[in-house]
């Protein structure tokens, strides 16, 4: 019987998020496809249709226990928080699939393009051992299969809303935070910036139905036993540098940093460059701030490790590695009625954002004079007005303009004795280029 391996639609558009999801799902619902991953022992789960439309739920056709412990890699499930018992997935993009393997385990599927910067990551993660991966809270990648132009990545299926719902003492809450670290850590030690860190992006070794995660009372017990860990995954705006370069000198276009993913205003005063390794720690501190920050005053060390990971002055702002030290240095020195503070959730009704929130207020006075030097200052005037004035599209891209004519013109003028050794690389959209460190910053 002859083979057949499914190709892609030349209508099929991997990287648009509109106008396409029902021609992803066509996809991946198309006979060839099924019988493809059948070949490699792999059942698909079976669609959900809504009004006679392909939605983006979809079921496990294999049928499992009411609950399975967790296996590392793959993840502990369970059916008590699922009335239909139907362990439902969703992917509202419409780029990843759902499945099982020969012995029932549940997998998800990603289609990616071949010789992208995502496909590297994701071949560099499936040739490390499955116990690297679990300590530096990575999601592990179990196999690729080519087919032309694309590659499927195939990793275990862990459950979304991570941080959902609630723990039950902040040491839940330090947890999670402790992971996302960790897992920064690693991609930023092998040269791989996320690019997309956010709250979102972080899996759990459990799932349920997935219209029922966030209230899942197994997951909440689960945490309050320190049963659970936490993993990075999806690598769809990332960057993979070669192993000889130096992470320190890369920079992207200001345009890459903007989206979903910025939630950090290193670029929101007309900066035309930026590099996303120091981009990646100021939004990992943005996202703790935006979940978390109310809960210094039982855990203070949070109050100088946000400020320095969310530092306006970029020279001085943790690396992932110092953040990850600094946490774990002032994380063993809690004591277990600390860690045992019963979580409660932010009582303001209205979120102030990581840079006007007053994290101090409210700490030891000895503590908070020892660590004063992270305090970061009130946000000058002349960044308030760089702000309001680029919320304008074109005219950030005009002060960007001007900043950077006026780093080519300071460089033109510098003078002749300045070695290479003072100059840090700015990369363009396609090109290399080198300034004086002291002009980095305006």
């Amino acid at each position: 019987m002859e083979r057949r391996t499914p190709t892609v639609p030349s209508t099929f558009q991997l990287d648009q998020d509109d106008f396409s999801i029902q021609e992803r799902l066509k996809f991946w619902d198309a006979p060839d496809t099924i019988r493809f991953f059948e070949e490699h022992g792999y059942i698909l789960y079976k669609r959900i249709f809504s009004y006679g439309d392909p939605s983006s739920a979809s079921t496990p056709v294999l049928s499992s226990g009411d609950f399975m412990e967790d296996n590392y890699p793959y993840a502990s499930y369970d059916h008590k928080s699922d009335p239909d018992k139907k362990l439902l997935a969703t992917d509202s993009r419409g780029k990843v699939a759902f499945a099982q393997d020969s012995v029932g385990r549940h997998v998800a599927i990603k289609l990616v393009r071949d010789d992208s910067d995502e496909y590297r990551i994701l071949r560099f993660l499936n040739q490390q051992s499955l116990e690297i991966l679990r300590e530096n809270c990575v999601i592990p990648v179990l196999e690729l299969l080519p087919i032309e132009g694309f590659w499927f990545a195939v990793m275990p299926r862990w459950g979304e809303s991570a941080r959902h719902p609630d723990p039950v003492t902040i040491l839940g809450a330090l947890e999670f935070m402790h992971s996302m670290l960790k897992g920064l850590t690693f991609l930023h030690k092998h040269n791989i910036s996320h690019g997309d860190i956010n709250d979102e992006n972080v899996l759990v070794n459990h799932f349920c139905d997935a219209r029922n995660a966030t209230n899942c009372q197994i997951r909440r017990d689960l945490c309050s036993k320190q049963r659970l860990s936490y993993a990075l995954f999806d690598f769809d705006f990332s960057v993979i540098l070669p192993a000889d370069s130096d992470r320190r000198e890369y920079r992207l276009p200001y345009k890459r940093s903007w989206g979903s993913c910025c939630r950090v205003y290193d670029t929101a005063q007309g900066e035309f460059d930026y590099n996303p390794f120091v981009f990646d720690v100021g939004n990992m501190g943005a996202v703790f701030c935006y979940i978390y920050q109310h809960l210094a005053p039982a855990a203070p060390f949070l109050a100088p490790l946000l400020d320095r990971m969310t530092t306006r002055d970029l020279e001085r702002r943790f690396t992932a590695m110092e953040a990850l030290q600094f946490f774990e240095d002032m994380f063993s020195k809690m004591t277990e009625t600390q860690l045992g503070t019963p979580f409660w959730e932010d009582d303001l009704e209205v979120y102030v954002p990581y840079d006007k929130y007053n994290r101090w207020i409210n700490l030891p006075p000895d503590f908070a004079r020892t660590w004063a030097v992270y305090r970061e200052p009130p946000i000058p005037l002349k960044t308030w007005f760089l702000r309001w004035l680029c919320r304008r599209e074109w005219v950030y891209h005009t002060v960007a303009f001007i900043r950077w004519f006026t780093y080519r013109l300071r460089l033109v003028l510098l003078p002749r004795r300045l070695t290479t050794s003072q100059f840090v690389g700015l990369r363009s959209s396609s090109s290399i280029h080198f300034v004086p460190k002291r002009f980095l910053l305006l």
